[in-house]
């Protein structure tokens, strides 16, 4: 699967979670970034993960008009978590460019930071996210019921927002569907192993269903090895259109829907 065949299809996608910096990137940002856009990618959520990167990711936004900003701490740096990690949440919040709060959420694999600090930052997150009527971005791994419980006991049914990079299994699904939260799909969802996965992917519902990258990690499977990028989004729409028994442009023309009615993201001409 080429780049230049969907851009001659007119297939248009939406890549809902990258990480395009510089401390990933370097100098390459610029191509990077022209290179999904040449290759049908309309628009390109792009979350925070630390404080410190508001200022890029805020002035990256302001020089592409297509190019959207989620601010947030990553739960692996809850333990950096301060007042004015929150005062400088609040403020970034204020630009028309960011769309989401996070990336943000509960990480118990790793333990970078103590479980409990990590949902004191999460509850955190969430109010904010009320606050501003914008929606979060949740981060998760081996805390299914701790994030749920906590999605629904902050957010009181009014929270909207999304579990990107989804490493559940179906089992996890009616809950993240009774809280009205989409899923999001990443190149993991391509890899041979990954088989509770991919059995879960045909069972989100069409109207909750998101793609994304989360570049720079987690290429997929056609292209393993490589730095992920906005552009590969393609193939896990590709393999999503295989496990769910439709086509490229139906995924193509479901999450670009979706992933503008999650971030109220303006539609193109």
């Amino acid at each position: 699967m080429g780049i230049t065949r969907h851009q001659h299809d007119g297939l248009t996608i939406i890549d809902s979670h990258a990480h395009v910096v510089a401390e990933y990137y370097a100098h390459e940002r610029e191509e990077v970034i022209q290179r999904a856009f040449d290759s049908g990618v309309a628009q390109i959520v792009n979350p925070g993960v630390v404080i410190e990167t508001i200022p890029e990711l805020i002035e990256l936004s302001e020089r592409y008009g297509n190019l959207y900003i989620g601010v947030g701490l990553h739960p692996h740096d809850a333990k950096n978590w301060t007042d004015e990690s929150l005062n400088k949440l609040k403020e970034a919040a204020e630009n028309t460019k960011v769309v989401a709060i996070g990336e943000c959420g509960l990480d118990f694999y790793y333990q970078n930071s103590d479980p409990s600090g990590q949902m004191a930052v999460f509850r955190e997150h969430i109010k904010l996210a009320l606050d501003t009527d914008k929606p979060i971005i949740v981060h998760c791994r081996d805390a299914w019921q701790e994030a749920i419980t906590l999605l629904k006991e902050e957010g009181r049914g009014e929270l909207r927002g999304v579990f990107h990079c989804f490493t559940g299994d179906s089992s996890v699904l009616p809950e993240i569907e009774e809280l009205g939260f989409y899923v999001s799909f990443s190149g993991i969802v391509t890899f041979p192993n990954a088989k509770s996965l991919q059995a879960a992917a045909p069972l989100v519902k069409n109207d909750r269903l998101l793609v994304e990258t989360d570049c720079p990690y987690l290429a997929p499977q056609k292209v393993r090895g490589k730095r992920n990028e906005p552009s590969y989004v393609w193939y896990v729409a590709e393999k999503l259109a295989e496990l769910r028994s439709t086509t490229l442009q139906e995924i193509a023309t479901v999450t670009t829907n979706n992933a503008r009615t999650l971030f109220r993201l303006p539609a193109l001409p």
